[in-house]
């Protein structure tokens, strides 16, 4: 008996089937979230993008935190910060103060980390 293999439209294998069923998202070996504790709770997150913006006077990061990676509702945070004069990419700590104050300020603003349903997207400034 031969195994069949999916093939997507390009003609190269798809990786997704165990079984001859689909895998979700998690088991297709992404990314793995780190952990930040926020007020004794823990959130998964990772960096979804980030950046130096317009006239290179502030730069941009975003990032999705979940209190679990596809199963709570995920908040993407973009954080907005001046860039200094002395500009490096943020350190991990710089990275765990955005996020903290992120959260507490998406908290504030409605986000509902248990409960389920599309993204919830918050804007949060950042200042050193």
């Amino acid at each position: 008996m031969m195994a069949t293999m999916a093939v997507k439209k390009d003609g190269k294998p798809e990786d997704r089937m165990i079984s001859g069923k689909l895998r979700g998202k998690a088991a297709r070996g992404g990314a793995a979230h780190a952990v930040v504790r926020v007020d004794g709770t823990e959130y998964a997150w990772k960096r979804r993008h980030g950046g130096i913006g317009e006239g290179r006077s502030v730069q941009i990061e975003s990032f999705s935190v979940s209190l679990s990676p596809e199963r709570t509702r995920e908040l993407v945070l973009d954080v907005t910060r001046a860039v200094p004069a002395d500009w490096s990419p943020p350190n991990d700590k710089v990275i765990a103060q955005m996020l903290e104050q992120g959260i507490r300020s998406a908290l504030e603003a409605g986000w509902n980390p248990e409960s389920r349903g599309r993204a919830f997207r918050h804007e949060f400034a950042f200042g050193d």
